[in-house]
């Protein structure tokens, strides 16, 4: 029987062409280019026009970054499940001309050792791992390799236009940065131990009037509850409950004093976490609340956290109880079954393997290349979370971790070990929410208060490759915006509350990789971009430090519950400004912030002070 050859993604690229080309639309008003192809409406906002026409992107570019996948990726990924499985590299390649990222696998026999960042690579076709499927059709995809070698695709010297100029090993603009561009520029004032004055005299001078009008933003937290973290396998429901009894009780407030419940979906939960504000209502005992239910991925909790609160400053209600659950699966987080082909996370899988621990082996070695971070300075953030979470009752794990475990765990992917990366937890936390004027009615005169809430979305074009794309867009004909997409989520809580990183007592930030909380750090402004590491290596993190940072453990320590982990981050907030967190205490906390992100551009962030 003769094998049909057929795209794992029709219309994404022409096998049949002579050199084999990725397909991609342009618009003929403003110049933009769109991989994978645009079919109806041109995605730059400043235009909208619906004239599109077929390119051919460039053949060659540079390597961005580059991981090395050591485990077999779950479905919807194609492969044969009797063959010996065989590590395969993910190329992150910047197409000069277009001026975006295209993510791809390594061609055969191209291994990580093989890469670095900035060599020039080249397209070629390929085959989906596996080969043969649906009745003996090859699947065919594309394939990155170091240019001029190998055989195959695209022969050896063959003319391929303009070719793409090596890339430099510093970023060339402020966007090259790993996680999302010009990272303090906005952010306000002096970064952490960046001048000479001392953070808890900053606050009187810079925050002023702008503090004074953002207090009228004010909600009162009177109740935080969290249920331990673990892998219980029992149900949700059950889980959130006990958290949201667990914050009334600490609100001395009775269910039927709520006057509105948000719960923040789980998608794992089948029907019921669909419609969490509803299911957790019923669980509690129907009273006739208003109801919400929010799904925002990662960042669910905070916009449950920022539904509650506009519904209190509008009046629609003086107390809101705020909910987040989940009962994770085993192992790392995969798209939900079925055959969707026009979903970007299930898409990843299918054509690439591209896992959600490959993206952040991409981010790391990005951050080794630009700026010298080292294995050993990931392995410190895990042994600094640690030491915080055997602290925690709430934390799943509790045992403090050394740096020599970190190395000595399996590679996930390159350069990131299993202990660099958050687990998958069952979990739950919940948030009692008032207006100020019920907390004085009720005798709470100086309460924790959340003074801003930052659902940001990214910026057009957003020319960083995250979570769950395969491309950037391109930033050819539309200029870059100024702030990246993570700086960005800071940048708008902190104007918000009227305050600065200079401000900031302590910080709650979402390490699904010890890399990734690098980041952070810098996307907060504590430090400048590529600086993270020295802050982290100079203490100023850690328990005792200038400014701690995930004081709770954060994920290292409790691992991902979705909808829960945003409200966990405020709940630990809540006991810091209370002067209520125990052995990892902060002392003097006044002032702290979270930070959160989901996919499809769902970026959280939290101020809250006391």
């Amino acid at each position: 029987m003769a094998q049909t050859r057929k795209p794992v993604v029709p219309g994404w690229f022409d096998q049949d062409a002579a050199g084999f080309w990725l397909l991609g639309t342009r618009c003929r008003a403003c110049g933009a280019v769109f991989f994978p192809r645009e079919d109806a409406f041109c995605r730059n906002p400043a235009c909208g026009g619906d004239e599109l026409a077929d390119v051919q992107l460039s053949r060659r570019g540079t390597v961005w970054s580059y991981t090395d996948a050591r485990y077999r990726p779950p479905s919807p990924y194609v492969s044969d499940p009797e063959a010996e499985w065989r590590p395969y590299a993910l190329v992150a390649v910047e197409l000069t001309e277009e001026r975006m990222v295209v993510l791809g696998q390594a061609a055969p026999g191209v291994r990580a050792a093989d890469l670095c960042v900035g060599m020039e690579v080249e397209l070629v076709p390929g085959t989906v791992d596996g080969g043969e499927g649906d009745g003996g059709d090859v699947r065919t995809t594309w394939h990155w390799r170091p240019c001029g070698r190998g055989s195959g695709g695209v022969a050896e010297g063959a003319s391929d236009g303009p070719r793409a100029e090596t890339a430099s090993l510093r970023p060339p603009t402020p966007r090259r940065g790993v996680g999302g561009g010009e990272k303090t520029k906005g952010a306000g004032g002096r970064r952490v131990g960046g001048g000479p004055e001392h953070p808890d005299t900053a606050s009187s001078g810079h925050m002023g009037m702008a503090q004074d009008l953002a207090m009228a933003g004010d909600v009162a937290v009177l109740g935080a509850g969290m249920h331990p973290w673990g892998k219980w396998g029992r149900s949700f429901v059950e889980y959130g409950t006990k958290a949201a009894r667990a914050a009334l009780a600490d609100a001395g407030l009775d269910w039927c004093a709520v006057q509105s419940i948000v719960g923040a979906d789980t998608v794992r939960g089948g029907y019921p976490g669909y419609v969490a504000g509803a299911t957790f209502a019923k669980a509690l005992g129907w009273q006739g609340a208003r109801v919400t239910s929010v799904y925002a991925a990662c960042a669910s909790g905070a916009q449950a956290i920022g539904t509650a609160r506009a519904q209190i400053l509008s009046g629609m209600a003086d107390v809101a109880l705020v909910v987040g659950a989940d009962a994770a699966p085993k192992g790392f987080f995969a798209p939900a079954g079925g055959d969707r082909p026009d979903d970007p996370d299930w898409l990843r899988f299918r054509v690439l393997g591209a896992t959600n621990p490959a993206y952040f082996g991409l981010y790391a070695r990005r951050r080794m290349e630009l700026y010298g971070d080292t294995t050993d300075d990931f392995a410190r953030v895990k042994v600094k979370n640690s030491a915080a979470g055997a602290a925690n009752p709430y934390a799943r794990y509790r045992k403090q971790v050394t740096a020599r475990e970190v190395a000595a765990s399996a590679v996930v992917c390159d350069p990131l070990r299993l202990l660099d990366i958050c687990a998958t937890s069952d979990g739950a936390a919940a948030l009692v929410l008032t207006s100020m004027d019920f907390a004085r009615r009720h005798g709470v005169t100086d309460p924790v208060r959340i003074r801003a809430v930052s659902t940001a979305t990214p910026r057009y074009p957003r020319t960083v490759l995250d979570l769950p794309d395969i491309a950037t867009d391109s930033a050819a004909a539309v200029p870059e915006p100024e702030t990246g997409f993570r700086a960005s989520i800071a940048q708008t809580a902190y104007e918000e509350a009227g305050i600065g990183p200079e401000d900031l007592s302590l910080a709650e930030v979402y390490d699904l990789s010890t890399a990734l909380e690098l980041e952070w750090y810098e996307d907060l402004g504590l430090c400048g971009a590529g600086e993270g590491a020295k802050l982290l290596r100079d203490g100023a993190t850690a328990l005792g430090g200038r400014l701690p940072v995930n004081a709770s453990g954060g994920l290292a320590s409790f691992g991902e519950a979705v909808p829960a982990q945003a409200i966990a981050q405020v709940c630990e907030l809540t006991w810091q400004l209370r002067g209520r967190a125990g052995a990892r205490q902060v002392a003097g906390a006044r002032v702290g912030v979270t930070a959160n992100q989901g996919l499809f551009g769902h970026g959280s962030a939290v101020v809250a002070v006391r």
